[in-house]
């Protein structure tokens, strides 16, 4: 994932999180595994789009313009979405 403004980074997945029409709220995908509470396992990856067993990490959350990213690699499976879905909903209260 590039920084926030595009400048210096090398292309990395991302899960967006929210659209904010001219930006996106996302999170890195990586395949560094590690079991930090806010990461989730991805089980779908391969359906997904990603090259390996890959992990959302909710703790890497950044705004970034959505002319930076550059293709959709695929979808959430509906089990990996409701495993991101309630580990949001369950850790990010106000």
């Amino acid at each position: 994932m590039p920084s926030t403004d595009g400048a210096d980074g090398k292309l990395r997945p991302v899960l967006v999180l929210f659209d904010l029409e001219a930006d996106a709220v996302v999170c890195r995908i990586t395949s560094v595994l590690r079991t930090g509470v806010l990461d989730v396992i991805l089980s779908g990856w391969t359906e997904e789009g990603l090259l390996k067993p890959s992990v959302a990490r909710l703790d890497r959350i950044v705004t970034m313009e959505k002319t930076l990213l550059v293709k959709k690699l695929g979808k959430l499976s509906s089990a990996d979405l409701e495993a991101v879905r309630m580990r949001w909903n369950s850790l990010m209260k106000l």
